[in-house]
């Protein structure tokens, strides 16, 4: 189970502007609870079937290389959203499997994204619908144009999906707006709630269902990825 206050928040990036504010807020996060803040980015650089074993060795030697200077390119980006120690990481994996397997030692996950459409979406955008779905930890959800400032914890929406109890996101949207001195208010079920209630808010923290693969949850967190510009904290309930 998580730790709340987190110990450990995970921060996946790709360099776009949304990761950026994702690292700033996450930056702001961890030095308030004097967590640990890691950074990581995956890719995937695969050889195809019809290589030699000399281009298979000559496209390891560039993974090498590729791993060196993209942890290097990681610190730099991190570096330039907050002042708070950053744990780089780079792996090559899938980036959904990789950020949730990330997830097993983290107690929180913030990332960005844009809630695009079909190809324009970037990694970010399809990749963070597949981990606040299969994720068992807290996910924050932000777009490049939320404001990472405490600003973000002024006014804390607390929703339920679906009746899912509202223990374990209220125990964290308390813990926001005690520290970064906000309010909290309760807008019911988010089949019922009206969704310009939700842009008055300044983050929505969003009780979810245990059974992430259940289809009308995927459904919803789409929905809400897509159409929401605040920030969102989806909690497993």
């Amino acid at each position: 189970m998580w730790k709340c206050p987190p110990q450990s928040v995970l921060v996946p990036v790709d360099f776009s502007d949304a990761s950026a504010r994702a690292l700033g807020l996450a930056g702001l996060v961890a030095s308030a609870f004097d967590a640990g803040l890691v950074a990581l980015h995956a890719e995937t650089l695969e050889a195809p079937p019809y290589f030699t074993h000399d281009q298979i060795d000559a496209l390891e030697r560039e993974r090498q290389v590729a791993r060196a200077s993209g942890l290097q390119f990681v610190v730099g980006f991190a570096a330039k959203q907050t002042a708070y120690a950053v744990q780089a990481t780079v792996v090559e994996r899938p980036p959904a499997e990789a950020i949730l397997e990330a997830t097993r030692s983290s107690d929180l996950v913030i990332m960005g994204t844009h809630g695009r459409r079909g190809p324009s979406r970037w990694w970010l955008g399809s990749v963070a619908e597949r981990v606040v779905r299969d994720a068992t930890i807290p996910v924050l959800v932000m777009r490049a144009e939320a404001p990472a400032t405490t600003e973000t914890f002024a006014k804390i929406q607390l929703l339920a999906h679906r009746g899912a109890p509202l223990i374990a996101a209220r125990q964290w949207a308390d813990l926001f707006a005690s520290t970064f001195g906000g309010q909290v208010s309760e807008a019911g079920d988010t089949d019922a709630c009206d969704p310009a209630s939700i842009q008055q808010a300044s983050l929505a923290v969003v009780a979810v269902p245990m059974e992430h693969s259940a289809r009308g949850l995927a459904e919803s967190i789409t929905h809400l990825l897509r159409r929401c510009t605040r920030p969102v904290l989806f909690v497993p309930a």
